[in-house]
């Protein structure tokens, strides 16, 4: 009997052939590819930044590169909507602010927290800003002059109808009784926001503290205002707390914006437990503390699991009813089941009790993260 002979590569063909007539795919690990994550707000600020930080230390975990692009519009709305719709295959991210409880009732978008597990590292204080050469050092004096002046004379920036800043703006412009002497103009993000500010479009900005906090101690803006219990020092600056002053706006913090990333809830459970993994290990590298903390003012107060299941729930709550109440939504927040703050209680609603539950291992990956 004579030896068989295989031709070189002909081994692989064989195996290909098999592989077809079995009817059997060959499994790729996942990651095989390039990962992208959409931003829903523009080049520069906080939502922007963060997102760029995580993945940038992500990408060193996941052996792939993550390509982040600005898609925006709707307050973050329509680069979500295009991920929730995209193959739930673990290779399309949305990156940002947590503002996904705001778009149903704002009309942005079907989509809403529950369609996505939220995977959250830093919060932000919202604050006002003014130009660095503004004559107002205090809020008292700003206030007091925005008072003097005919109704209209005054506009304020924010990164867009339904952000924490458009709702800061409007609750503290309500609590000093002067809601209607301002105009409020919608951007596509804190930082584009301030480029109009400086330029004189508008007179302040209500925007994340980390959107303009590098400029604030550069002296090219200084805040007046912030939505927090207590006044914050950030390089030399202080940033003075609004509710000192105005007691009413405590409850409001819960507005103050979580920044992370966003993964498509139907992603398979394997997948999402080495995107935990990998953004568990990239939250505490220097790297992303340096840019997220060091630079920008955040808070580092990673959530995973159910913990952020409850806090993005506690978000939609306190955001959609500011802006119900401040005549910004276009939907009543009962329309979809959403309790106002006081009432608030988990789980909310029926979208929150059949919302598909996280899996095993990032629950245990989030009780080993240090606190």
């Amino acid at each position: 009997m004579k030896n068989l002979r295989i031709l070189p590569g002909s081994a692989t063909v064989v195996l290909a052939l098999l592989i077809i007539i079995a009817g059997v795919s060959p499994v790729m690990a996942w990651p095989d590819k390039p990962i992208a994550a959409y931003v829903g707000w523009s080049a520069g600020g906080s939502s922007d930044t963060t997102t760029r930080a995580v993945c940038l230390e992500m990408e060193k975990k996941l052996g792939q590169r993550i390509l982040v692009t600005n898609v925006t519009g709707a307050l973050g709305g329509i680069g979500a909507t295009q991920v929730a719709e995209a193959p739930a295959d673990g290779y399309l991210w949305f990156g940002g602010s947590a503002v996904h409880g705001t778009w149903p009732v704002l009309g942005h978008s079907k989509y809403s927290w529950n369609d996505f597990y939220a995977m959250l590292s830093v919060v932000f204080p919202t604050t006002i800003y003014v130009k660095g050469d503004a004559p107002w050092n205090t809020l008292d004096e700003f206030l007091a002059e925005i008072k003097s002046k005919p109704k209209g004379t005054f506009k304020f920036g924010s990164p867009g109808a339904g952000s924490n800043g458009a709702i800061f703006g409007g609750v503290l412009m309500e609590a000093a009784g002067i809601t209607e002497k301002v105009i409020p103009v919608p951007y596509k993000g804190g930082r584009e926001a301030g480029r109009y500010l400086l330029s004189g479009d508008v007179n302040f900005t209500s925007v994340t503290m980390g959107d303009l906090s590098d400029w604030a101690v550069a002296g090219r803006v200084k805040p007046l205002a912030n939505l927090y219990s207590k006044d914050i020092t950030f390089e030399g600056v202080t940033f003075p707390s609004a509710v000192k002053k105005f007691p009413s706006l405590e409850p409001y913090q819960a507005i103050n914006p979580y920044f992370g990333i966003y993964i498509r809830r139907d992603t398979p459970a394997d997948v999402i437990e080495k995107i935990a993994e990998a953004f568990v290990w990239a939250v505490q590298q220097e790297g992303f503390k340096k840019v997220a903390v060091k630079q920008r003012a955040g808070v580092w107060a990673p959530l995973l699991g159910l913990a952020s299941d409850k806090r993005m729930s506690q978000i939609e709550s306190a955001r959609c009813t500011a802006l119900w109440d401040l005549q910004i939504a276009k939907n009543d927040p009962a329309m979809f089941g959403i309790p106002k703050p006081a009432d608030w209680s988990w789980p909310p609603h029926d979208r929150a009790s059949k919302a598909k539950a996280w899996p095993a291992g990032v629950e245990k990956l989030f009780e080993q993260l240090p606190k």
